[in-house]
């Protein structure tokens, strides 16, 4: 019982110490001329760090930052990588999570290398462990990072008071009405792209937003190949467009096949009668070409089977 009663008087002190943080902020702030509501703080992050920016997205929005982070401002049905373009352009500021995850991510990179680009816009590169302080990108090490790898309650303090030197800051952001549950990789070619805009119907009813590639911005060279392993790994499902044209695709075939090995849930829809294909002999699909109306039904019905 002493030891449960000393870790509950520890966690009040905590509690109290993050409150005090957050009132000091509010004071730094108090009598500022409030901005629209579209003057946010954008946060970049790797999807392996979300218990940790949960938490600090909620200290931070307790203190009135206003703040654009995609699972709460992401509605279903729209593309992920263009609502996310968006808002970085429209963005004063970034906080830049840094971290084992983050260093391997493609997509992070991009992200902060967009938000330099803009002229007279900070970033706030924070540290969550050793590799993300080892390997902070070259353009973020003159900037006084961050570190929360021990005492996260100073370490709020401190980025609470850079944060506060903002002057064009917004009023605190409201989440979108709707927000998604994630997103959807979606592989298929341009010939079936009637087909795809229903199918992101169904997603939005479903809670998701999708991401995808046309055939036209397929160009697997370097970086962009990286950066298309990261979003499949990161998909909540991929949803293979299967076709005459998917077939002939070696892109879309490579997709299920990385999709498959990486342990990403693959959906096979046959939207047009396709011959035998190799690769996915054997498989089953979900077949559209028959009855639009049983093949959503049938994929209603195997996606609540994986919990999604």
């Amino acid at each position: 019982m002493a030891s449960a009663h000393v870790l509950w008087r520890h966690c009040q002190r905590e509690n109290s110490r993050v409150d005090a943080t957050i009132d000091a902020f509010q004071g730094y702030t108090s009598g500022r001329t409030i901005m629209s509501d579209d003057r946010y703080i954008f946060v970049s992050y790797a999807r392996l760090d979300k218990p940790f920016v949960d938490r600090l997205t909620s200290d931070l929005a307790k203190a009135g930052v206003p703040l654009w982070r995609d699972v709460d401002d992401i509605e279903p049905g729209t593309n992920w990588p263009q609502q996310i373009s968006t808002a970085v352009s429209r963005a004063v500021g970034l906080i830049y999570v840094s971290s084992g995850n983050s260093v391997r991510s493609p997509w992070i990179e991009r992200e902060l290398q967009e938000m330099i680009a803009k002229s007279g816009h900070q970033v706030f590169p924070i540290v969550l462990d050793n590799e993300g302080a080892e390997n902070m990108p070259l353009s973020l090490r003159e900037i006084q990072w961050v570190d929360f790898r021990e005492d996260y309650n100073a370490s709020i303090g401190k980025l609470l008071e850079s944060i506060s030197r903002l002057t064009d800051l917004g009023a605190p952001r409201k989440q979108a009405t709707t927000q998604s549950r994630g997103y959807v990789f979606l592989s298929y070619t341009d010939a079936d792209v009637d087909f795809v805009e229903e199918l992101r119907q169904y997603l939005k009813k479903r809670g998701y937003a999708y991401w995808d590639y046309s055939e036209s911005d397929r160009d697997y060279h370097g970086q962009l190949f990286l950066e298309l392993e990261h979003v499949i790994q990161e998909a909540a499902a991929t949803l293979s467009i299967l076709s005459p044209s998917w077939k002939r695709s070696e892109w879309t075939v490579k997709e299920y096949m990385f999709s498959s090995e990486v342990g990403t849930p693959v959906f096979l829809l046959r939207a047009k009668k396709i011959g035998p294909t190799l690769v996915i002999a054997g498989v089953p699909y979900i077949d559209f070409v028959e009855d639009r109306f049983s093949g959503f039904k049938n994929l209603d019905r195997e996606l609540n089977r994986k919990g999604l």
